[in-house]
């Protein structure tokens, strides 16, 4: 019988990083936020073992060929959703809930694949149903933020953000804490809470070594009908960041939260 803990940690967070940190596809769902090894801090161990050891136990029962199979077509399932081929990812988590269906770590990655999809309705489910199982679910929570903004959840969005932006405030993520920052900054535009969105950045300069500076500005010249001026600014960090995966997750945000719609009709100059 395969070992548990080498099972946990096969699917693990460590592990489900596709969604947090392969940044190289532009419909990721939380855009790369989090580079290999920074990933937030877990439960203890030992309460990770209650958490998930009801569908550790079916995997680790099932016969030999049969785990190789499931492990087989997660690791798939992962590659498929880091080069954004996004069906391919479901049909291989297909394959794995034909052994069991109580995997989150399989619901997350669904969740996420539809979230890049916009499928929103269908992934809202599967992500509570992943916090439920675990309140501290990393990977769920950083879905959801996203999944609020996309759509127009702006409150609910700015609560989920908040709070993962004070559990990593005193750990080395500070890529992480920007982009969930022009997240909520967002919200803030949408909502007309101008002020608010101006103070939210308003200690962020062109020095400060994320995409915010660049992206918050371009939303301000939207916000002004300046659609030449906004795209002066994105092509600015686009060309600056081209090459750091973190990119991407403002460039979803973006996309995700309306405010070029929005404000289009007073950006034809």
């Amino acid at each position: 019988m395969m070992n548990m803990k080498m099972l946990r940690l096969f699917f693990g967070v460590s592990l489900l990083m596709p969604a947090l940190c392969s940044a190289q596809s532009g419909n990721l769902p939380v855009g790369g936020l989090l580079p290999a090894g920074n990933e937030p801090a877990q439960k203890p161990e030992q309460a990770q073992e209650e958490d998930i050891a009801d569908w550790l136990k079916e995997v680790s029962n099932l016969p030999a060929e049969s785990r190789a199979m499931y492990a087989a077509a997660f690791q798939e399932a992962k590659k498929c959703y880091a080069q954004g081929r996004l069906i391919e990812c479901e049909s291989h988590l297909n394959t794995c809930e034909t052994f069991t269906r109580n995997n989150p770590n399989v619901w997350n990655l669904r969740a996420s694949a539809m979230i890049s999809q916009k499928r929103f309705a269908e992934a809202e489910p599967l992500l509570k149903q992943a916090r439920l199982k675990n309140p501290q679910d990393a990977v769920a929570r950083l879905s959801l933020s996203l999944l609020y903004l996309g759509t127009q959840e702006f409150d609910k969005c700015i609560a989920e953000t908040d709070e993962l932006i004070d559990e990593i405030r005193y750990r080395d993520m500070m890529q992480l804490s920007r982009s969930l920052t022009f997240r909520k900054f967002l919200c803030l535009i949408m909502m007309e809470r101008m002020d608010e969105a101006r103070a939210l950045v308003a200690d962020i300069g062109p020095m400060d070594d994320s995409p915010l500076y660049y992206y918050s500005q371009a939303v301000f010249a939207y916000v002004k009908g300046d659609r030449q001026g906004a795209l002066r600014e994105l092509n600015t960090a686009d060309s600056i960041y081209r090459g750091i995966g973190y990119i991407s997750g403002y460039k979803q945000a973006l996309e995700y939260s309306g405010v070029i719609e929005k404000f289009a009709a007073g950006s034809a100059r």
